[in-house]
């Protein structure tokens, strides 16, 4: 197996986030102690809140990670660093059956101290071993009213910036870790506790975030988030509106792989679901994001083409807010053109079609009345309705006459038994617009040369 497809196997045993920052600590060489024999990584990882020992063995139908950190799960980013160390750079992990050919040659009173330097070193892993106990011992939860604590006392450290952007994603992550545990097994108020700290959690990400422009690094991050939030915010949990409001700003503004844009349009939709879809009520996104986009052309289109789609997902046609959404979206060309992309999508082609119609005074001059009749030609054109579509594009060729338009409209024309009948209109448009190609695709009639494939 090449490098790279190690790479990509090795990358899918770990969430996005804690692959790259996991390559980020291989690539600085965070890791010292490593070895390595019979699918069996081990190694010490420098953290930005201390060493970390991680242990990675690849058993029969799955993977077993541990680590020191304070994440509570083995598919760390410290895991992960091992793993891109090892990939990097496998001469720097030492043989494991080396390390036990010195074990054979010990004698007995070498292997006491030696086991006593490990007692010192590692204690409790030492203490498991004794006891003979297999897997791995659960850790000590920290108290619900300290983890709050711990919640609310989070910020940044002084120092330089970078170590302390570091020290913070690192808090803020094993934070969050305890507090869906907390979710998980508390019950009653105690969840409500948690329920605030997840809340909190998402406020002090939300004002880092800013703090530090970091919107394409930390999509993963509110990603994260939101999956714990829509899993929970359905058992009576509320949405405060600022909180809404910020991972909706996010969204909406935000620069997003199109596969991080799809997730965050599928979680937005479930805390929609499960929170009340008022959260991210019209008047809401109209004073957040909506107005602006409109009013200032050189923030482009970006805010306002999430936004209808996302709306669409929560409205449908057919809908109670559907008549709202389509309201706003008429009110400006640059609305409607992405709810009748969506609605195309959806295969609505005769919601599209109304909508458009109803739409047909934001398309003024030439250039929007020929994009009207194109996009009204092919909403007839899904909707099997022919001779309206053959109608619009004739007058759209008339106008701006090319060679792939011509055989577009030839095939519609032949096809409904109409080429007779409109075949001297579209050459006397040719040899008026584009002499050269009326010459070509005469002869082409003609039949001195073929047309295309």
């Amino acid at each position: 197996m090449s490098i790279g497809s190690r790479e990509r196997f090795f990358s899918r045993l770990f969430p996005g986030e804690e692959w790259r920052r996991g390559k980020e600590y291989g690539r600085e060489g965070l890791i010292s102690g490593a070895c390595y024999g019979e699918g069996v990584w081990q190694g010490t990882v420098i953290g930005a809140l201390g060493r970390y020992r991680v242990r990675v063995k690849r058993k029969r139908g799955g993977w077993r990670m541990s680590c020191s950190c304070p994440s509570r799960e083995g598919r760390c980013r410290h895991a992960a660093a091992l793993l891109s160390y090892w990939l990097r750079e496998p001469e720097a992990f030492a043989p494991i059956a080396e390390v036990r050919r010195q074990l054979e040659g010990l004698s007995r009173r070498e292997a006491v101290a030696l086991l006593q330097l490990i007692a010192e070193e590692e204690g409790e892993l030492l203490r498991r071993l004794l006891a003979g106990r297999k897997g791995k011992e659960g850790k000590k939860r920290v108290p619900l009213e300290k983890l709050l604590r711990l919640v609310r006392y989070l910020g940044l450290d002084t120092g330089a910036p970078w170590r302390s952007r570091q020290a913070w994603e690192e808090r803020w992550y094993n934070l969050l870790l305890a507090v869906e545990e907390e979710l998980r097994a508390g019950s009653g108020e105690s969840k409500k506790k948690a329920w605030e700290g997840l809340l909190l959690l998402t406020e002090k990400l939300l004002d880092f975030i800013a703090g530090f422009s970091l919107e394409t690094a930390a999509a993963g991050y509110l990603l994260r988030l939101l999956e714990i939030l829509s899993a929970y915010a359905g058992e009576g949990m509320g949405i405060p509106q600022p909180v809404a409001a910020g991972i909706l700003g996010f969204y909406l503004r935000s620069p997003l792989t199109a596969g991080e844009e799809n997730r965050f349009r599928t979680f937005l939709c479930r805390l929609a679901i499960a929170a009340g879809k008022e959260v991210f009520s019209l008047p809401r996104f109209s004073s957040l994001a909506g107005e602006k986009a409109c009013h200032c052309a050189i923030e482009g289109q970006l805010p306002v083409v999430r936004w209808v789609r996302l709306a669409g997902e929560l409205w449908p046609p057919g809908s109670e807010g559907f008549p709202a959404l389509a309201g706003w979206c008429l009110e400006d060309y640059r609305r409607l053109l992405p709810l009748l992309d969506f609605l195309e999508e959806k295969e609505a082609y005769g919601e599209a079609k109304t909508l458009l119609q109803a739409g047909a005074d934001l398309f003024a001059g030439p250039g929007g009345r020929y994009l009207y009749r194109l996009r009204l030609a092919a909403l007839h054109r899904a909707l099997g309705e022919e001779k309206e579509a053959l109608y619009l594009e004739h007058l759209n060729f008339t106008e701006r006459p090319g060679r792939e338009e011509y055989f577009r409209l030839q095939r519609l024309a032949v096809k409904i038994g109409e080429w007779s009948r409109i075949k001297p209109g579209v050459f006397r448009a040719l040899a008026e617009k584009t002499p050269a190609l009326y010459r070509e695709l005469a002869a082409l009639e003609a039949g001195n040369f073929p047309g295309p494939p």
